[in-house]
């Protein structure tokens, strides 16, 4: 298994879908509803790309080729993804046994209110995080985010943590397709599941 980097080809229209592992649980007698999460929560994302001719078609019609249905995984980013907050520095994360819904780090630039805010994305370890809460970085450049969904795996201490152009490890869920018109433009349609295991 290999892991490509996704074209840099634009979609016409892009989907993410935070599939959250939840289950929820009704009693027969009393109606009570009650909710367990639990691991392995993940992103969807389902990418169109219309009329594509010339070095683009046939680009992705390689790149898909080479994915060999789901045998090889590739990154890629929530294409209308831009940063709001302020970011600066090289954000790494500060202690190796983290888990849960917040990731502590340091490394920011010091003292900049909105450092992150709701909304943007961060990447580490393989995994994409959503920002979910607002943060600011302090007078040492640490700083602590809230996000979604829940770290799958321990991250060593001083991983690097992108947030600037973010990307999830990602899986065919289903066959790749194209149709052609005139043999000289084709539309793909992609859709892909991030990869828990990566």
């Amino acid at each position: 298994m290999t892991t490509f980097s996704f074209p840099s080809i634009t979609p016409t229209t892009n989907t993410f879908e935070l599939v959250a592992n939840t289950r929820t649980f009704q009693s027969p007698l009393t109606n009570a509803i009650q909710t367990t999460s639990r691991k392995g929560s993940l992103w969807k994302i389902s990418m169109q790309f219309a009329n594509l001719s010339g070095a683009d078609r046939k680009t992705m019609q390689a790149f898909l080729a080479k994915l060999n249905g789901q045998q090889h995984r590739f990154t890629v980013q929530d294409h209308s993804y831009t940063l709001s907050g302020g970011g600066g520095g090289t954000l790494q994360v500060n202690g190796g046994t983290q888990s849960g819904t917040s990731l502590v780090c340091d490394g920011a630039t010091a003292s900049v209110a909105n450092y992150l805010k709701a909304g943007d994305y961060i990447a580490f370890n393989n995994e994409l995080h959503m920002v979910v809460a607002d943060t600011n970085s302090d007078a040492s450049g640490n700083v602590t985010i809230s996000i979604a969904p829940p770290i799958r795996k321990t991250p060593a201490d001083d991983t690097i943590v992108e947030y600037t152009v973010p990307k999830g490890v990602f899986i065919l869920s289903g066959p790749a397709s194209w149709d052609t018109q005139l043999s000289i433009t084709s539309s793909f349609n992609i859709e892909a599941v991030e990869d828990v295991l990566a």
